[in-house]
């Protein structure tokens, strides 16, 4: 039986230095809710990538999909530990699920140690957050490196994630719930405690556009409308949308400072995305006072891959 290793702070090592690589085979997974990829990793090189559905109707079956590709890799090469990144609150000393973001069934769950004691040998796993490892995959191997503050931000399907990188390491917080950069409440005078998930997510672009041209909102490609804005029409639709994702930045930056600020998802790939959202900020009356670089992740569908091997590498080196 497997033991999931509890150690290290909270907070991860006192600092996230150096380029996070070890001489290691780790066995990454990013769990999704309709997808967990899952690939080997040495030295922050990702091989042998493929998924499966992930199993969201009950714990049980997940871990027993888990256990059963993890047994396979193993038999076909031999690996050092696993590393797992996944949605929710991530509790990393303890590798348990707080919360599991859309999945339901791993809430409150010692992810870790159901996996461990399905497996027919021993090595050590660890857990962090989807976007912390995002945000790991960028200071070891992407557009963070050498910078020991930052913050990410994603644009997804349904809503924004966070992740803060602060003082050479991961930002956790008490409850580990800290970057949870979605959940801020922006218009409450008109929607009340409506949150920026419900701004920012590319659905509520489609829907947006969707009402404004009376088309059905499953027919919008999100990422499309940003290569369409020479229609007047289309840029005003999206730069609506756009002054949220704007309204975000401004927020994290007035209130951590960072040397600058990633943003990661489909949409922050097109070329069109980075100018309208410095545009906005421009138009800003304050940016002057707060102006900070903001740029393209590195690192799109293999980030939760990649951030779990040096979310493992980096708290095995200071366990």
């Amino acid at each position: 039986m497997v033991v999931g290793q509890h150690t290290g702070r909270p907070d991860g090592p006192a600092s996230e230095s150096g380029n996070g690589q070890t001489g290691a085979t780790v066995f990454t997974l990013d769990v999704g809710y309709n997808f967990t990829r899952y690939a080997l990793a040495t030295n922050g090189t990702l091989r042998q990538t493929a998924a499966i559905s992930t199993p969201v109707d009950s714990a049980e079956a997940f871990y027993d999909a888990v256990a059963r590709i993890a047994e396979q890799a193993y038999a076909r090469t031999p690996y050092d530990g696993i590393a797992i990144s996944m949605p929710g609150f991530v509790d990393v000393r303890r590798n348990t699920a707080v919360t599991g973001g859309p999945i339901k069934a791993l809430y409150r769950q010692p992810v870790a140690d159901e996996i461990a004691s399905r497996l027919r040998f021993d090595v050590p796993i660890r857990m962090e957050n989807d976007a912390n490892c995002a945000a790991l995959a960028e200071r070891y191997a992407g557009n963070a490196q050498k910078i020991d503050d930052f913050a990410l931000i994603t644009v997804t399907d349904t809503g924004v994630g966070g992740s803060l990188f602060l003082d050479g390491r991961i930002r956790h917080g008490r409850e580990w719930r800290a970057g949870e950069i979605g959940m801020m409440i922006t218009n409450y005078e008109a929607a009340g405690c409506r949150t920026l998930h419900e701004y920012i997510s590319t659905e509520s672009l489609s829907a947006r556009y969707a009402e404004e041209f009376g088309v059905a909102a499953e027919t919008v490609v999100p990422s499309s409308l940003l290569r369409r804005l020479e229609d007047p029409g289309v840029r005003g639709v999206v730069e609506e949308w756009g002054r949220y994702v704007a309204a975000c930045i401004f927020n994290v930056i007035a209130t951590v400072d960072p040397e600058c600020i990633l943003v990661g998802g489909t949409l922050g790939q097109e070329l069109a995305f980075l100018p309208l959202i410095q545009n906005l900020l421009e138009a800003h009356p304050e940016w002057k006072y707060f102006r900070t670089p903001v740029k393209r992740c590195r690192h799109t569908a293999n980030a939760g891959l990649l951030g779990a091997y040096y979310a493992f590498v980096t708290a095995q080196r200071a366990s």
